[in-house]
């Protein structure tokens, strides 16, 4: 008989066979699918943000270009720096690539459309930025050199999204609008679909709006440069060339580039990705593939069952000339159709859950860049039939190959009742053991997750972060052109604000969203640093007068920050409790002075610590490596780091915080606080507006839904040990029915049954457990700073995690093992000895 022939013969027998046993395939397709579909929902995650990239002609020569400093090298990345004047310097020498391009993006932009100010999120780039990328505009053109020069007239090109919100499509190719407090001229409309870096949907040339300043100009700029490698240029040798030109830069200028002397150079995809997230998603990939052999597990002891209940069918079709490769390649086309049918319904699975991911992690406030699209594509497609096939393969192979190499005069002269061979016995509770290992990791790793998140969610910020209300702002070059301009702003506003009666209390930050502030090496006066690392770290902040009030934050020694505290007269802070404490122990703060810097860039001026207020959080829900609760506050005017300047500064950007009067919830003066800011600038937009409990929570979002992804696998996987052991547990019981009948007519009463069905069931749990624990200690112990950078306030050896885990497995299985247990002792002796 023909090779075709014989595998549609296969094929047919197979779904007879599978049919007449539909209840036992139906959930092996089903434990399969559920496998299928978490690879395929996790790879696609992974596609798109780490392999899939850009859809531009040039994507696979973009690279990111910086200068580093390599000494602060952590699991969350490195410090960089790179000046507008570095990169106007390299520029001409550089011969590594075709075109470079710099750019400040996810920044903000303020336009005012028919006398109604907006706020966008944009990029302020170099001409070449959309020729770099290989896209120009659908309507209209690009920049030019002469847009990208200081003074030139301002223009913008914008998004198409952009263009039919504010526009509704129509024509406003040389239409004028006012863009950050200047008249400016749409030059452009981007094809529809292009968004990038990030967000962005309106681009600026960069030196029009922020022009080229000295190194060590503190409103100068480290923009983001990207270029585009020469054909034939590989990564090593560009690196190679731009670490060359930063050393010579840092010896050239120390006081600025000292410390960044290497270059790394590497492709634009990865910026977009750090290395933790990195590794958390590949992590979630790995547990994925964790429940995908599990459902393989199971459907091997399934099919094991299967083929010990066909033991006759078996032995009479080799007894009749069939042959072992014969009988394997039956079952295998059988394991075949099982594994098809559940990736038929795992792709159905996995597009549900796609399509929930991918609509939730775009709506997160903070949410990737828009070209990062979850889908199930071709290559996730790819790997839904590899999977399909490993998994065919793992579950079918080694039954199929047992049940082959059953001794026929064996099975024949057993009645048909159905043998289980010694060997087939210590396979299905090997990979019960199996199981339970992959099940207690992926648990483990899972509750760890959760537990981090929980922990993220119950920080103590030290004040009530659901009782006040805050606002960003951006005081643009057009309409504040300099830093006296600025305060003039802020004092009218701080003015305004304070005289409404529905606000109790008001001040000016420069901590953003109430979640990113900063840190920086300081140093104590009369101590001495041997090294760069020997600075200690700590969190800072601007504050006007009233800040500490605002918070509630208490006032534990010395004074507060009063309208006189200026740099220009005597350089001032106030530290936190924290910082108190572990700097000068129980000696008084006060009258004490630090200065900020690590010995390489200038430093900030001695400044003279006045008071001593409660600690409070000062960075948003996260692990900061650098620094721990230690923090001090600077008068708003000043400038945390380097040389104090001859005015007071006034930054471009900063924060609003208000405290209702008692009993006003803070969100119902959204709109209150957006009039009283117009009456003193009506083109002035707020942005980022709401308590910074609601920002935190959405700094959180993602946590939230790597924490629903790890607890949903993790409860998948201890299902599917479960519903694993129940099956081993069940198939012995009717094995062993028999023996039981015999034991009871002899005597055996049920309590005796049912401890020896237990401690069968239980040896390979116990096994199992042990083992998983042993592996999760030892790739908690190896791995011990990775997980550390990626769990939140728990160890990667938390012991409530592990005894969790022992205490669920342990419960679940016993109830798993129970159910067949207990059937076993409800044997009637009579009818199976009159059976025998």
């Amino acid at each position: 008989m023909s090779t075709p022939e014989t595998l549609v013969q296969d094929v047919r027998i197979g779904f007879r066979l599978l049919f007449k046993e539909r209840l036992v395939a139906g959930l092996a397709v089903l434990v399969l699918a559920v496998g299928i579909a978490a690879v395929t929902t996790q790879f696609s995650l992974i596609n798109a943000v780490m392999l899939r990239g850009f859809s531009f002609p040039t994507a696979d020569r973009l690279v990111d270009v910086s200068f580093v400093d390599p000494s602060t090298a952590t699991a969350f990345g490195v410090n960089r720096q790179l000046f507008s004047m570095d990169f106007e310097e390299f520029l001409p020498e550089q011969k590594s690539f075709e075109r470079m391009v710099a750019l400040l993006d996810g920044s903000t932009v303020n336009m005012t459309i028919d006398g109604q100010p907006r706020r966008f999120t944009g990029a302020y780039t170099t001409a070449d930025f959309f020729r770099i990328l290989g896209v120009q505009p659908m309507r209209g053109r690009d920049f030019t050199e002469a847009d990208n020069r200081p003074g030139a007239e301002k223009v913008a090109v914008i998004g198409y999204g952009l263009w039919q919100r504010e526009f509704g499509g129509a024509e406003v190719v040389g239409k004028g609008v006012q863009l950050n407090g200047k008249p400016a001229t749409i030059i452009g409309i981007m094809p529809q679909g292009f968004v990038f870096p990030q967000r962005e949907e309106l681009w600026i040339p960069l030196y029009s709006e922020f022009p080229v300043k000295p190194r060590n100009d503190p409103q100068g700029n480290n923009p983001r440069v990207v270029g585009l490698l020469k054909p034939g240029v590989s990564l090593e040798s560009a690196e190679a060339e731009f670490t060359a030109i930063a050393r010579r830069f840092a010896a050239a200028y120390p006081d600025t580039n000292k410390a960044f002397n290497t270059a790394r150079v590497e492709p634009l995809l990865d910026t977009f990705s750090d290395p933790v997230l990195r590794g958390t998603l590949l992590t979630m990939l790995a547990f994925c593939a964790g429940l995908l052999l599990i459902a393989c597990v199971n459907v091997m002891n399934m099919q094991f069952a299967r083929a010990t209940l066909r033991a006759r069918e078996l032995a009479v079709r080799s007894a009749l000339g069939a042959t072992g490769g014969r009988l394997v390649r039956q079952m295998l086309t059988e394991s075949v159709i099982l594994a098809g049918l559940g990736a038929v319904l795992g792709i159905g699975l996995a597009y549900l859950s796609v399509d929930w991911l991918s609509a939730t992690i775009h709506n997160m406030e903070n949410g990737p860049p828009a070209w990062m699209v979850v889908t199930i594509d071709r290559t996730a497609l790819a790997v839904t039939v590899l999977a399909a096939v490993l998994a065919a393969l793992v579950s079918g192979l080694l039954p199929a190959w047992m049940a082959a190499r059953a001794n026929v005069v064996t099975v024949l002269r057993e009645g048909g009742r159905g043998t289980s061979s010694r060997a087939v016995k210590v396979a299905t509770r090997g990979l019960v053991v199996a199981q339970v290992v992959v099940t207690c990791v992926l648990l483990i790793g899972s509750l760890l997750q959760v537990r981090s998140i929980l922990h993220q969610q119950r920080i103590d910020f030290g004040y009530p972060t659901d009782r006040i209300l805050t606002a960003r702002m951006g005081l643009m070059e057009g309409d504040y052109p300099t830093p006296g301009d600025r305060r003039i702003f802020y004092d009218r506003l701080l003015a305004q604000l304070r005289a409404h009666p529905e606000f109790e209390a008001v001040a000016l930050t420069s901590r953003m969203r109430m979640v990113f502030s900063g840190s920086g090496p300081i140093e104590i006066e009369g101590r001495t640093y041997r090294e760069k690392r020997d600075r200690p770290n700590a969190n800072f902040e601007q504050v006007s007068p009233g800040f500490f009030g605002v918070l509630g934050q208490k006032r534990v020694e010395g004074r507060l920050f009063d309208d006189d505290d200026l740099d220009t007269k005597r350089p001032v802070a106030i530290v936190n409790s924290a910082f108190a404490a572990k700097h000068f122990g129980r000696e008084s703060a006060l009258g004490r002075r630090f200065r900020t810097g690590d010995g390489t860039s200038p430093y900030g001026p001695w400044r003279t610590i006045v008071g001593v207020v409660a600690t409070v959080r000062m960075l948003g829900p996260f692990n900061n490596p650098n620094v721990d609760e230690t923090g001090f506050y600077v008068p708003f005017y000043s400038l945390p780091f380097g040389a104090a300047p001859p005015e007071p500064v006034a930054n471009q950007f900063a924060t609003v915080i208000v405290r209702p009067r008692p009993g006003v919830p803070p969100e119902s003066l959204v709109n209150t606080l957006r009039r009283e800011v117009t009456k003193v600038d009506a083109n002035l937009p707020l942005y980022f507006v709401g308590t910074p409990k609601a920002h935190i929570d959405a700094s959180l979002a993602g946590s939230r839904i790597l924490a629903t992804m790890f607890t949903v696998f993790g409860g998948i996987a201890m299902l599917l040990a479960a519903v694993g052991i129940y099956g081993v547990v069940a198939f012995a019981v009717s094995q062993q029915t028999q023996e039981f009948g015999v034991r009871m007519a002899l005597g055996a009463d049920t309590r005796r049954i049912l401890r020896q069905v237990l401690v069968q069931g239980g040896r390979p749990l116990a096994v199992g457990l042990l083992l998983g624990l042993a592996l999760s200690v030892t790739l908690g112990m190896v791995a011990r700073e990775a997980i550390g950078n990626i769990l939140y306030g728990v160890s990667a050896l938390d012991p409530i995690a592990y005894g969790s885990v022992i205490a669920l497995v342990v419960a679940v299985s016993v109830v798993a093992m129970l159910i067949p247990a207990r059937r076993a002792t409800r044997v009637d002796p009579m009818i199976t000895l009159r059976a025998e």
